[in-house]
């Protein structure tokens, strides 16, 4: 790997970031902290962007000035060299619950592309702070810090060991995480799936294209008309976004089984039977092939020489 700080754009070293994550407080205050940040009279200022997610709430400054805010001394601070450090640790997975998982580098990749659009990243610090998702994907690449585990495959090897005959699964949500789902379930375990979604027509088509899995043992529901059917559910799997508490108020004594790993979480920890969210669980601790503590050593070994060498 032949990048280092010389070869770096000179803008990134006015980096500063405001941050809470899962290291610093719990998982459930952060879920709990306040999204609405005043920054600069209501108008968030050019060259910042904010990436929030179930374990952080983080704002990255590039423009030289000094961030106003009511909140600030509630979160950290780490700026110039060391908040490059850590933000290429981040974009790795190494700061991440699950480490080496791929989403935190998405988010983070949406996060930036979204200030962009909205015209509060100029395009040459744009395309400067891209410099670091290609290091981070090399330093991935290098100590093997690929692999495809994230909640879902997690939430789907938990409920497998805990499904002894084929029952009824209810499957809450139609993205990335629900069909990672499908691919790491024993289907052989599958008795009926229940599938609640906004948009019915989204997952019948996702449905279709599930191999091994006949369309004869699905049944689909909108989140108005779902809540009935989910007392039939023997397991549940949920994992949508932005509908916080949505089934908060539920009771499911008969389910045995509720995995949700859902920001915020939909269900509550009095749903009545064995409960597992982001907020009450390490997931962590699930894992089946988790990364060597020697490749996390060395990556992390990786980045300090490029970037504080």
């Amino acid at each position: 790997m032949n990048i280092n700080i010389d070869k770096l754009p000179k803008s990134l070293t006015k980096a500063e970031c405001y941050y809470l994550d899962h290291k610093l407080v719990s998982k459930d205050y952060i879920n709990k902290f306040p999204i609405h940040i005043e920054l600069d009279n209501n108008k968030i200022d050019n060259d910042v962007f904010i990436l929030t997610t179930c374990l952080r709430y983080e704002i990255y400054n590039f423009s030289g000035k000094k961030l106003v805010f009511q909140d600030r001394k509630k979160l950290a601070f780490v700026s110039g060299l060391l908040c490059l450090r850590r933000f290429i640790s981040l974009l790795c997975g190494l700061q991440s619950e699950i480490v080496r998982e791929k989403e935190i580098f998405l988010q983070a990749q949406a996060a930036i592309y979204d200030a962009a659009q909205n015209k509060r990243l100029s395009k040459n610090l744009f395309w400067d702070i891209n410099v670091l998702f290609d290091v981070a994907g090399q330093i991935r690449n290098k100590y093997n810090l690929t692999r495809l585990e994230n909640y879902s495959t997690v939430g789907a090897d938990l409920l497998n060991e805990k499904i002894e005959n084929p029952s009824v699964i209810a499957i809450i949500g139609g993205g990335y995480m629900a069909e990672s789902f499908f691919k790491n379930i024993n289907i052989a375990k599958i008795k009926k799936i229940i599938w609640i979604n906004r948009n019915i027509d989204k997952v019948k088509a996702i449905a279709k294209n599930l191999k091994g899995i006949p369309q004869s043992v699905f049944e689909f529901y909108n989140f108005e008309n779902a809540e009935r059917r989910m007392h039939d559910a023997d397991f549940i799997f949920a994992a949508v976004h932005k509908c916080g508490g949505l089934f908060s108020s539920l009771r499911l004594e008969k389910t045995k089984c509720v995995v949700d790993i859902s920001y915020p979480t939909l269900f509550s920890d009095k749903v009545g039977c064995e409960f597992y969210s982001i907020n009450n669980t390490y997931f962590e601790k699930f894992l089946k092939n988790p990364v060597s503590k020697e490749s996390v050593i060395a990556a992390e070994k990786e980045i300090d020489n490029l970037i504080l060498n």
